[in-house]
């Protein structure tokens, strides 16, 4: 493309093409761009009748991006320049494309006016000559910048812009007239705003012109990321500077997605080796209090945010934090379920708000991995309480077996004693001091015979069938074997079993083996609360018949004034191996059993307690007249 102006002492100046010796391919065009006029080879070319071609809009005579650059061209044209050696690509009457190369020269009215402009097909066909002339290598140039790819800017010392070229009226939204005249802060805000002129000199010094990243501004508002490059061109006292700019938000933005990525893989290999590390302890043999302190340090440094992240995990009433540890607002947990029931909490705080670049304040990946980490915890709690369940009940058959073989040790012993006291009691008169003392030994023998008979009774396995049996009879020889453990701690014992209750149809041994197991939490609670003698130091023990979903029931209450049950533990009570006791005075399993046994006898039981007043169990039981199938309501 060659650019001319329109002087005067050209041969153009009256705006008539230069004949051809053939026929000219003309086309008349007004300011509106309609074609006004046209030659017979112009219409032929373009598949028109003459008539046809007159009035059409140029629009119509060109695809859309060929039309773009016609209007590009042509406004050159209307602003009184000559165009020479054009290529348009026009769209033919029946579609398909045919080139042409014009000369287009403005078209003049009798005022001097511009009233439209013609384009003749080209009679040029050599450039070089143009190209030698100054003139023409300056119109060369001016075309080359109008159809870079990059932004050109020019601006003189005061930040005035002067020209801008067509991609940096797209690149910033304004049109060449709207900016023209105006500072350069408005599409590029700088650094030294009130002093462009310094601001350049100390770029161009520094840098020498090298590409660096600015921001501009676009015509909406929005800003957005250039690479610009600056050059200063001196005129004698005058100064401007060149900017090209590139438009780098694409780039930018791979970019940024590319780091994304990485500090994604980078948070995923934290988040893995934190799910590593907390399994391997999980699976380890260490205490479970070490492993959970062990997991809650591990926790923090996997989130976003690991400078203020704190974690908590919280596991029946017990609690393990990281250090320093302060609970927030902006919180993100996951429940602990262990067989089922939820036993704890996994939680990670946030010390302040602080939002990711999506908006969130906690993502995805780290809901998942508090999830994965909770549900660890629980299976690795439900495991660890299933072999401890297998042990201890090897643990207790073997007691069993121990008892068994001990209660039959002493009693040859024992019938050995009460046979001598009968001897010596029948050498003595029955008045006599020595026959009071044998008779004395031969009672103490048969109690302890007595107790050591009770003793096998209740550690024995029992496959007897349910049969009726009395609960004043259940609860005399349970007493029986805890009546001196009750008088050891000055415990006050109240019973209230009356002996005309209805049966219960049961397994004797094992409801003896429930009873135990009420009375022995009850002494530990007594004597936890007063370490001696004191008038509250009460075992109250009664059992009357009550209703339960319209059947007959014995209830029997165990109730001591000891230290009492705390309400978070009360749902727990009859988990397997839940104790708030140390290790070396409850197993967790006596009220887990009693449950079991109960249950298995169609009854309930039931417990009330007000932390550091009380703590009360009831045993229903169905009675002798239940239906066999009936059970107590839950």
């Amino acid at each position: 493309m060659n650019l001319y102006p329109n002087d005067t002492s050209s041969p153009l100046s009256d705006s008539v093409p230069p004949s051809t010796e053939r026929d000219p391919m003309v086309l008349v065009f007004s300011t509106h761009e309609r074609v006004t006029g046209c030659s017979p080879a112009a219409s032929a070319e373009l598949g028109y009748e003459p008539d046809e071609l007159i009035g059409k809009p140029a629009r119509t005579l060109f695809s859309e991006n060929e039309y773009a650059s016609w209007q590009h061209i042509t406004r050159h044209v209307l602003d009184g320049e000559c165009v020479m050696g054009h290529t348009a690509m026009f769209r033919r009457k029946d579609g398909l494309t045919v080139e042409m190369r014009l000369d287009l020269y403005p078209a003049h009215g009798p005022d001097g006016g511009i009233t439209g402009f013609s384009a003749a097909q080209s009679t040029r066909t050599d450039l070089a000559p143009l190209l030698d002339s100054a003139i023409d290598r300056d119109k060369w140039i001016r075309a080359i910048v109008e159809t870079a790819v990059d932004g050109i800017i020019t601006f003189d010392h005061a930040g005035l812009i002067e020209y801008i070229n067509p991609s940096a009226e797209r690149m910033f939204g304004y049109t060449h007239d709207e900016v023209v005249g105006r500072d350069i802060g408005l599409i590029m805000p700088l650094p030294d705003y009130q002093d462009h002129n310094h601001y350049y000199d100390q770029n161009i010094r520094e840098t020498g012109g090298i590409v660096q990243e600015v921001a501009g501004r676009r015509k909406t508002g929005e800003t957005f990321p250039l690479e610009m490059s600056i050059s200063e061109v001196t005129q004698g006292e005058r100064r401007v500077f060149t900017c090209i700019l590139h438009d780098i938000t694409n780039r930018r933005k791979r970019q940024e997605e590319k780091d994304q990525l990485l500090r994604d893989l980078n948070k995923r290999n934290i988040e893995l080796t934190c799910l590593y590390r907390a399994g391997e302890a999980m699976r380890s043999f260490e205490v479970l209090s070490d492993v959970f302190q062990g997991v809650v340090r591990l926790i923090g440094p996997a989130f976003q945010y690991p400078d203020i992240a704190r974690c908590r995990l919280t596991l029946d009433g017990d609690r393990y934090v990281s250090s320093p540890f302060s609970a927030t607002p902006w919180r993100l947990g996951s429940d602990i379920i262990v067989a089922g029931r939820k036993r704890g909490e996994l939680e990670v705080f946030y010390l302040e708000e602080r939002r990711g670049s999506d908006g969130r304040i906690f993502l995805d990946e780290e809901r998942e991995l508090i999830e994965a980490l909770a549900s660890d915890i629980g299976f690795t709690v439900e495991r660890r309480e299933a072999e401890a369940k297998v042990i201890q009940a090897s643990k207790l058959a073997s007691i069993g077996e121990l008892a068994a073989g001990v209660g039959h040790e002493i009693n040859n012993p024992l019938n050995g004693i009460m046979n001598c006291a009968d001897i010596l009691a029948g050498e003595f008169e029955e008045d006599s001091k020595q026959h009071q003392f044998a008779t004395l030994i031969r009672s103490e023998a048969e109690r302890i015979a007595t107790i050591v008979r009770n003793l096998l009774r209740f550690a024995r396995q029992d496959r007897e069938h349910h049969s009726p049996a009395r609960m004043c009879d259940i609860v005399e020889v349970v007493l029986s074997l805890s009546r001196k453990k009750i008088e050891k701690s000055h415990i006050r014992l109240e019973v209230d079993v009356p002996e005309d209750l209805p049966r219960v149809r049961c397994r004797s041994e094992q409801l003896q083996q429930v009873v135990m197991n009420l009375i022995i939490n009850a002494l530990q609670a007594l004597d936890e609360r007063y370490k001696g003698m004191n008038p509250d130091k009460i075992l109250s023990i009664a059992a009357e018949p009550i209703e339960l979903s319209g059947a007959p029931f014995i209830r029997l209450t165990v109730e001591d004034h000891g230290c009492g049950i705390a309400p978070t533990h009360i749902e727990r009570l009859f988990d397997p191996f839940f104790t708030t006791k140390g290790r070396d005075v409850g197993t967790g399993l006596g009220l887990s059993i009693s449950n079991a046994i109960v249950k298995d006898h169609g009854g309930q039981i039931t417990v009330t307690s007000e932390l550091g007043r009380y703590a009360r169990f009831h045993v229903d039981l169905p009675s002798e007249s239940s239906p066999p199938d009936q059970e107590a309501s839950a």
